[in-house]
């Protein structure tokens, strides 16, 4: 195992980026512009006023990994679309746990915000393992040598 985690190091290493590349512009996108007023209005009360951001870098961090590791390493071989649908049920089991239990334990987290942040995490994570299989794949040839 070490000695493909070594022959393919460029390709993990690329695969990560493009899936960290391509969540961080999505949400900042829909955090930044599209879903701001959503948010703000949904959960006026919940959100501090200043955002800490330790916790949502390792969650990046650690979220980017798993959709390597479920979505992109377990379909190598296979077509993106495979990727991508490992991607959107990881989405699904994830952001459905956190939407689901917020649903259930914040008073003031609406039904409204649950569902179209669980829809948000499944689109994100489906489209981000996608470009991580991308990824992946760009350097493939290379390792195959």
């Amino acid at each position: 195992m070490l000695a493909n985690i070594i022959r393919y190091a460029s390709n993990i290493i690329a695969s990560c980026l493009a899936i960290l590349l391509c969540f961080g512009i999505m949400d900042a996108f829909w955090l930044g512009w599209f879903a701001t007023d959503w948010y703000q209005d949904e959960m006026q009360g919940l959100l501090r006023a200043q955002f800490i951001t330790w916790p949502w870098v390792i969650f990046y961090l650690m979220y980017s990994f798993v959709l390597f590791v479920l979505s992109v390493v377990a379909n190598r071989d296979k077509p993106i679309y495979y990727a991508g649908i490992d991607g959107a049920l990881l989405g699904l089991a994830s952001y459905g746990a956190y939407n689901l239990t917020n649903y259930s334990i914040i008073e003031g987290f609406s039904f409204f915000i649950m569902a179209v942040d669980w829809t948000w995490g499944v689109v994100i994570s489906s489209v981000s393992a996608m470009a991580g299989w991308v990824g992946f794949q760009m350097l493939r040839k290379e390792a195959l040598e």
